[in-house]
């Protein structure tokens, strides 16, 4: 398992998070989780692809404007679906105005709760002072697991420490055991940051404990490594769970993370008789004797 920057995938590249004019003297750093990336005014009239509607409606949204939002979308409802920058739409524009009423009025107008960059919307809206953005995307059909960036929304709300926003995605239906081509999944990306509290909710709600990434990251080798946070009730977790290894049926001693994923080349992982265990997806098998080959060469 390799360290990430807590919070990195769930920052947008694109856009500043700067105030918001006419979000009621609010910035928007009083709305969101701090380090949140937003569209502003500013954005919006310097993207060259968008026309004068779409801009006139942004800053409608962004200003709180509503009347005039609703005006131009009955004028032309194609406005809720236009793209801004390159990863957002009108739906984070709404969300980025700290108004409920901004949101409801572009899904009603058929902007696609998914966003223009699927996961965009929710993601950010995970971000966001209230849970109400999240819910109401998720209720209008936005994914938990969006296409391209299944573990987006997740690993923001890991990132976040939001046990709600973690139970909110499973409730609606994320997949627990979703993967990335590394084998990344959203118990290791908990155990990687440490958010070790998230680690024991996701096992609770049926996560594959046996689940490893490319490197042969995994439940036992991240408890029993020392941590970079220094939250106690991070570090409480993580002794409780280190605790529950043996029941699980873990090896002892607890293997490293380097035989782990020799293990798993040789076909021993997960070990006989592991509950609940699946087996190490073949794409991840493939990755792991490429790079072994790869090391063999050098």
């Amino acid at each position: 398992m390799h360290r990430r920057s807590h919070g990195v995938r769930t920052l947008l590249p694109l856009l500043a998070l700067t105030m918001a004019p006419g979000c009621s003297g609010t910035a928007l750093s009083d709305c969101f989780a701090p380090g949140t990336v937003l569209p502003t005014r500013g954005d919006v009239s310097r993207d060259p692809r968008l026309g004068q509607s779409a801009r006139d409606l942004a800053a409608a949204l962004l200003d709180g404007n509503l009347t005039e939002a609703r005006r131009l979308l009955d004028g032309d409802p194609a406005l809720a679906r236009v793209r801004v920058g390159e990863a957002y739409d009108m739906v984070v524009v709404a969300i980025a105005s700290c108004r409920h009423e901004a949101v409801e009025l572009v899904l009603a107008k058929g902007a696609p709760a998914d966003g223009a960059r699927p996961g965009a919307p929710l993601i950010v809206a995970l971000r966001a002072d209230e849970p109400w953005y999240a819910e109401r995307l998720l209720a209008a059909g936005a994914s938990p697991n969006p296409p391209g960036d299944p573990l987006g929304p997740m690993t923001t709300a890991i990132a976040l420490g939001s046990a709600g926003g973690v139970r909110l995605l499973l409730d609606r239906g994320a997949d627990i055991n979703a993967h990335e081509r590394t084998g990344n999944t959203a118990l290791l990306t908990a155990l990687d940051m440490d958010q070790f509290a998230a680690a024991e909710l996701l096992l609770a709600r049926g996560a594959d404990a046996w689940a490893i990434d490319t490197g042969g990251g995994n439940l036992g080798s991240a408890v029993t490594r020392p941590m970079v946070s220094t939250d106690p009730a991070q570090a409480a977790a993580r002794d409780r769970l280190a605790a529950r290894l043996s029941s699980i049926g873990w090896p002892a001693p607890v293997p490293t993370a380097a035989q782990v994923k020799a293990l798993a080349l040789e076909g021993a992982w997960p070990p006989r008789g592991a509950s609940g265990a699946r087996p190490v997806p073949d794409q991840v098998l493939g990755i792991m004797r490429t790079n072994a080959a790869a090391a063999a060469i050098r």
